[in-house]
């Protein structure tokens, strides 16, 4: 009698359990054979239940049905196994709440989208880094934002499905570094950051004809191409989308927006230099059509020795010449030349000289420091300056990193007109010992981001105009000087 009662009770439970929940462990969704485990006929968010104990065993996993936002986050957290995931045949419906990929934030998480977040921990911030292989749902329209963010691991080639007519999201596959391969097919929106730091994809990486727009940093740093092919649609290529990038470009023959010459990308008429790739070497002249040097146009292309810039070039956008680290001697501003923007000599240790052009009335340069007269603001100085530093009473501001990496530097003096130091303008400046200051009122410090970064504030002495030393002591920026001393 009591092992009759037994076994009604298992039975019961069993019921129970079955009854409850068609995706529990008593409702058998899914088959392994030879290492591959296929699960089909769960209904969203019961991948969990279904799986059970297979969770962290499972390392190959094929899914043939309906899943959501719930089933990845399932995937991301509770399979540390994983490698290889088949979603082909997958459907993705929308979930919204605080179950999903997203953490404990309310999302709604659209249909037909992979989720984001899908492999992304945001609250770890970390990829998941045991997926090798991922076959994309055949559905799917876009891709979400932060998707496969610091999946390293992830290797071999990229298809993207060409169902994917939409988006693919804002750092999607940022930081893949292990894909060799992309292949686009129908996407029209390829957002910021999306294959940044895909530092393994080589060879050639074609832009296909349904893609209009490249946003911000698509493809930085993916330093490893031999080419990148623009097709004929694309309309609209955002700053830096391709910096540090080192595949000679060319473009689509029907291409109304944008144009190729000698492996650079321009816009259609060549008025504006977008990108030259980091493989550039030796000596490149600016062709003379060309107006506008674009954001980040040369930064990092390190194999590059000399810019020639042409007369007709009036405006240098910011970081245009940002770590080139090789340009070496006299860099010359030529005549045509009226805007210089921010950070674009940074981290160019081997220029040794400015030179502006006679015919030029929108700067100078002496003793390796050039200065926008203007608006009477140092831009730049060469970071091999030895010595003192003194600026003129007309200058009123340091720009960004206008000194920055100058480590010859033993002393600055600012005259008593000076009311703007921009961020990181001295930056590992870490001779210094001395800064004198003329200025009563302590120049706003609130936007000076890393001013000083590097400089040792505990042994440089800040001389300050008399009476004015409790006011710097309470000033930001100016307070960090342990040795304030009035002169």
């Amino acid at each position: 009698m009591r092992k009759r009662i037994i076994h009604v009770l298992i039975l019961g439970l069993i019921i129970t359990f079955s009854s409850c929940n068609e995706d529990s462990i008593f409702y058998s969704k899914v088959t392994t054979n030879n290492g591959i485990t296929t699960v089909k006929g769960i209904h969203p968010g019961g991948l969990e239940n279904a799986l059970f104990l297979c969770l962290s065993s499972t390392n190959h996993l094929v899914i043939n049905d309906t899943i959501d936002a719930r089933d990845f986050k399932t995937m991301r957290d509770l399979m540390p196994n994983l490698q290889v995931l088949d979603l082909s045949q997958a459907v993705i419906k929308s979930y919204n709440g605080y179950e999903g990929c997203g953490e404990n934030r309310i999302f709604r998480y659209r249909a037909n989208k992979l989720p984001e977040f899908a492999f992304y921990n945001p609250s770890l911030a970390k990829g998941k880094t045991s997926l090798r292989t991922i076959i994309l749902p055949k559905s799917i329209k876009s891709i979400g934002d932060f998707a496969f963010t610091n999946c390293l691991n992830l290797t071999g080639t990229l298809e993207i499905p060409v169902s994917v007519t939409d988006t693919i999201g804002r750092q999607a596959f940022s930081y893949c570094s292990q894909l060799t391969g992309l292949k686009l097919s129908g996407v029209k929106y390829i957002d910021q950051f999306a294959f940044n730091s895909c530092s393994g994809l080589s060879g050639i990486l074609t832009i296909p004809d349904s893609v209009q727009i490249i946003q911000s940093r698509a493809f930085a740093n993916c330093n490893q191409l031999q080419t990148v092919h623009i097709s004929s649609t694309v309309t609209e290529i955002d700053e830096f989308a391709f910096n540090s990038c080192s595949g000679n470009f060319t473009v689509g023959v029907s291409n109304q927006n944008f144009s190729a010459q000698n492996g650079v990308l321009f816009n259609s008429d060549k008025t504006i230099l977008i990108q030259c790739p980091i493989s550039k070497t030796g000596i490149y002249t600016v062709p003379e059509s060309v107006g506008l040097i674009f954001k980040g146009a040369f930064s990092n292309c390190t194999g590059i020795t000399s810019i020639i810039v042409p007369v007709a070039t009036f405006m240098i956008l910011d970081d245009a010449f940002n770590g080139c680290a090789n340009l070496t001697g006299t860099f010359n501003i030529s005549a045509g030349i009226t805007n210089i923007g921010l950070n674009v000599f940074e981290n160019c240790p081997k220029i040794t000289a400015f030179t502006v052009d006679p015919a030029n009335t929108a700067f100078s340069a002496s003793d390796g420091i050039l200065i926008d007269l203007g608006q009477q603001i140092v831009k730049r100085c060469v970071t091999s300056k030895t010595g003192s530093v003194v600026l003129a009473p007309e200058i009123t501001s340091i720009d960004n990193s206008a000194f920055s990496n100058c480590t010859q530097i033993t002393s600055v003096k600012f005259s008593e007109n000076i009311y703007g130091i921009g961020q990181r303008s001295f930056y590992n400046c870490n001779a210094l010992q001395n800064i004198y200051i003329l200025a009563t009122t302590p120049p706003d410090m609130s936007s000076s981001y890393l001013a000083f970064e590097g400089v040792n504030t505990n042994s440089c002495i800040l001389h300050v105009p008399t009476g004015t030393k409790s006011v710097y002591q309470q000033a930001n920026v100016w307070r960090d000087f342990t040795n304030i001393v009035e002169n």
